[in-house]
């Protein structure tokens, strides 16, 4: 232990003089930053265009207390794959255990899993795979959204069930015309392995409603590491989207949307190919202003998703296929309140009904085509429902603000394989933090507590007698303290602290056996950005996680190491360039065979560095283009959750022990705004 806080205090101490990178905030983007809680339903009736800068973003800092924000639809590196889990990469803090292509878990402060809330534009989508080929993250486009908004630990409860690493909001811009307009964009990309990404944005309306119109697709070759070995991970995907807003008056919009995802992948830790994965979704929205003396206004939010999976090995003349299938409805309703000059409440309730279902051909069975997949009924293998009330308020106490919450979910689960049985839950979350503002420092202390039900992959993981299913688990418990201070100037100052208890953490060996431990984690980020001259500035994010397995006395397992970026800018005029260097330290706090639903630890890990060019140029308000060099020197490596390399059967590869990293990877990105 004496190891670790002084390995602790030499990481804070060096932190401090490094950074967080940032994007440039436009002055609206940082009004709405001080919203400490957000409206539910603020209705915005003005036309909206977005401007796509030509830099390059290698980092998001936190820009207030517990938030990062960032701009999905800006160029970035590492350039990332179709799915949301890459654009959470450049974001401090977050780690991505690399399965493929496509497909990446997010890890957050070495928090993987369920243990991260994902929200997708007011929807919970739930991967249906019991080897998580299609995490939440794989069904989100990123750049087909209008922002990224990341709550770390847990500070909200207001998104329904609480995540105890953070909540990831990944939004869409909902919002009415003044006049009859039409915008648009499209976008262009194009990389080494293959790569191409297109999408075409569309939307035009005017006082009384409007459309919005998506298309996109994106496509990848197998890439190489550095060391010319082809990895396995192809991947397909088009996506579509249609929305109709109604805006009968300034206070009041009414949108219904439809959602449509298919795609295919191939993974490098697995012998399954991932045939078939696709989405539907469909929402209905309604947000009115009231504009009271209290009652300023409300939302509520309808929704229904079903995604749809088939894993198989037919293209290898194997017999073996798996058809699973998640249906999930859910919705809220939230209010706002002022209910005095210096007190404002959000309140709601939520509800969520998920249901998970699958069918399967084995080599053994007489029939075990691809047809005879599909002519079999589906079986129910579990389901939960979920009923949530919670209240956020924001009291205006001495110089700063008083930020609380509370929420209750009752759960509901059953269970229709092995040991059968329903199981029910009443859990409560909360958090309390204090903001204080003082020119241009922003300080910040919270505790938050969050409780979680054990999840569908954890449930169906085995118990400890090896008899049957892990369905006996107990919640998992995390009491987070959380503090920070934000310096903005010239020169800007970004940090975080954590320090985490965590009661009957799940943790699942490489035996497939769930079981409750408990857990001690903390960490933090801490950063800086500074400009050098008029032209040059410089970006440096850190990030460190530290968990330990306090039942069995030895590490917690998938916790990534030390990380830092650093990279120097020169802007000038519709000119950019810059680049990139990323160190990893080595991890040697493992716990070899142990982890969580995403992945265990393999082995001790090497540390690495790698280097990349970037550059863009913007001749006009609507044109721009972006290029860059990833991995310049083609180096070979892997990151310390990535997963095993034991389904990577390419002909002319060599055998490999983790899925390594791309090598050399060039890219280029048009965009174009209309």
């Amino acid at each position: 232990m004496y190891k670790a806080l002084t390995l602790s205090l030499a990481v804070s101490a060096a932190l401090s003089n490094l950074a967080i990178a940032q994007t440039e905030v436009s002055e609206k983007e940082k009004q709405a930053e001080n919203v400490l809680v957000s409206p539910s339903s603020k209705v915005k009736k003005q036309v909206q265009t977005e401007d796509i800068e030509h830099i390059v973003v290698t980092g998001e800092y936190m820009q207030q207390p517990t938030k990062v924000s960032t701009n999905p639809k800006q160029p970035r590196l590492p350039l990332p794959a179709y799915d949301g889990a890459g654009y959470l990469k450049t974001i401090a803090g977050f780690s991505i255990g690399r399965k493929g292509g496509a497909g990446g878990e997010p890890s957050l402060r070495g928090l993987g899993g369920s243990r991260i809330n994902i929200i997708d534009d007011g929807q919970h989508t739930y991967g249906t795979c019991g080897g998580r080929m299609d995490p939440p993250t794989a069904y989100v486009y990123p750049e087909s959204y209008d922002s990224i908004e990341v709550i770390k630990g847990p500070q909200t409860v207001k998104y329904g069930p609480v995540g105890s690493a953070g909540t990831v909001l990944f939004e869409k811009d909902h919002s009415g015309f003044t006049e009859s307009t039409t915008e648009g964009r499209a976008s262009a990309t194009v990389a080494s392995f293959g790569r191409e990404d297109y999408i075409a944005e569309f939307r035009g309306g005017n006082e009384t409603g409007y459309l919005d119109f998506e298309l996109n697709r994106s496509k990848s070759d197998h890439y190489e590491d550095g060391d010319g070995n082809k990895i396995q991970s192809k991947y397909d995907r088009n996506n579509a989207s249609v929305a109709l807003g109604w805006t009968p008056s300034e206070d009041t919009l009414v949108e219904a949307s439809y959602g449509s995802s298919d795609g295919s992948a191939e993974y490098a830790d697995r012998a399954n190919k991932g045939s078939v994965i696709e989405n539907r979704s469909a929402n209905l929205l309604v947000q009115h202003d009231v504009n009271g003396e209290i009652f300023e206004g409300l939302e509520v939010q309808l929704y229904s998703n079903r995604t749809n999976h088939i894993m198989d090995q037919f293209d290898k003349g194997i017999g073996l296929g798996i058809n699973v299938r998640r249906a999930t409805q859910g919705g809220h309703a939230w209010f706002d309140l002022t209910l005095s000059e210096n007190f404002k409440m959000t309140t709601g309730v939520d509800f969520m009904l998920s249901k998970h279902e699958g069918r399967v051909v084995r080599p053994s069975d007489e029939h075990n085509s691809l047809d005879d997949l599909l002519r079999l009924p589906f079986s129910d293998n579990a389901e939960y429902n979920t009923y949530g009330v919670f209240a956020e308020t924001e009291y205006e106490l001495g110089a700063g603000s008083l930020i609380s919450g509370i929420r209750l979910d009752h759960w509901k689960t059953e269970l229709f394989v092995a040991q059968t049985g329903t199981r029910t839950d009443d859990l409560v979350s909360g958090f309390t933090r204090y903001e204080l503002t003082d020119g241009n420092h922003q300080y910040y202390a919270g505790i938050g507590h969050s409780s979680r039900i054990p999840d569908y992959w954890e449930i169906m993981k085995k118990d400890e007698s090896g008899a049957g299913k892990s369905f006996d688990l107990e919640p998992e418990k995390t009491t987070q303290l959380d503090i920070g201070w934000i310096y903005d100037d010239e020169v800007t100052i970004s940090t975080s602290l954590y320090y985490g208890k965590v009661d009957n953490y799940i943790t699942i060996n490489d035996k497939y056996v769930a079981r409750n431990v408990d857990a001690t984690i903390f960490g933090g980020e801490l950063g800086l950005t500074s400009p050098l001259s008029e032209h040059f500035s410089t970006q440096v994010t850190v990030s460190y996680s530290y968990g330990d397995n306090n039942t069995d006395d030895k590490p917690l397992g998938q916790v990534s190491p030390l990380e830092g970026k650093v990279s120097l800018d020169y802007n000038n005029d519709n000119w950019s360039f810059g680049v990139f260097w990323r160190l990893v330290a080595s991890q040697h706090r493992v716990a070899i065979g142990e982890g969580n639903i995403s992945g265990r630890d393999l082995a001790e890990s090497k540390g690495f560095g790698t280097v990349s060019l970037f550059g863009g140029w913007k001749p006009t308000e609507a044109f721009s283009v972006n290029f860059g060099i990833e991995n310049l020197l083609d180096k070979t490596y892997a990151e310390h959750i990535s997963k095993s390399a034991s389904g990577n059967d390419i002909p002319g590869s060599q055998p490999l022990f983790q899925v390594n990293e791309p090598g050399r990877n060039l890219w280029l990105k048009m965009n174009y705004n209309f």
